[in-house]
């Protein structure tokens, strides 16, 4: 039977029976199957009760926190409303905008890549604005036990990055959109607001150096602004030659 069911309980490292239970080679079995260990304890209905529901708990936070990976990556790399995103996460809009605004700090996770979503359902629902996407729920299940854990950005660091984007964008206006996110660590979203003035804290917003701010590297930036300036010379060389015929 444990043969049998060895992929699903994968992931068990630990199984409680009762101290009445003394069966060895149900034991040996299971730890020679799964790796996993039998441990002898006077269990109560009320204690069965509370793991599941710990369990359950658990399982549930940890569902949520991926849902809010896959709509980070789905705020900065499509062009879904937030209704829609939140709709198809399951977040609140609030949380979605949270995340957005980088009130919220999570790591972005490729729904695309891990075929949890195709590009043909983003794309319909780009075209349709009440069509909510569709999320592929048995690969969902398979990816969420792999997450890593969001974070609250602190109050300083959230205001510093809106003041590096400015910095950068005022600076180096040859730098796109995505090279600023990859140096300040911020969504493509959160540098178009900057640059286009629809950020809702912009009458604060300072430019301020993100290599002083600890953002990037001096190193990292001079590499950024050096390959965007001879893409730009190659662009402006086929317009030459282009306008030469």
């Amino acid at each position: 039977m444990v043969k049998n069911a060895k992929e699903s309980l994968s992931e068990v490292k630990n199984i409680l029976v009762d101290a009445g239970y003394t069966g060895e080679n149900f034991a040996t079995q299971i730890k020679v199957t799964i790796g996993a260990t039998v441990e002898q304890r006077n269990i109560k209905m009320g204690d069965v009760f509370s793991m599941s529901m710990e369990s359950s708990k658990d399982n549930k936070d940890r569902n949520e926190q991926f849902l809010m990976q896959v709509a980070a990556w789905l705020v900065d790399n499509t062009s879904l409303t937030f209704d829609q995103i939140a709709q198809c996460c399951k977040l609140s809009l609030e949380k979605v905008q949270d995340i957005a605004d980088e009130e919220i700090e999570v790591e972005k996770y490729d729904p695309i890549i891990s075929e949890i979503i195709t590009e043909k359902e983003i794309d319909n629902c780009k075209k349709n604005p009440n069509r909510v996407p569709n999320l592929i729920i048995k690969n969902m299940k398979k990816r969420a036990k792999t997450i890593s854990f969001l974070a609250f950005a602190s109050t300083a660091r959230r205001r510093d990055k809106p003041n590096a984007i400015y910095y950068l964008v005022k600076k180096f206006p040859i730098l796109n959109n995505n090279v600023i996110a990859k140096l300040v660590g911020t969504t493509n979203y959160t540098v178009e607001q900057v640059r286009d003035r629809s950020h809702h804290n912009i009458l604060n917003i300072k430019p301020q150096d993100p290599v002083l701010l600890g953002l990037c590297s001096q190193e990292n930036l001079e590499a950024e602004v050096e390959k965007a300036k001879v893409e730009e010379e190659k662009k402006q060389r086929l317009k030459n030659i282009n306008n030469s015929y």
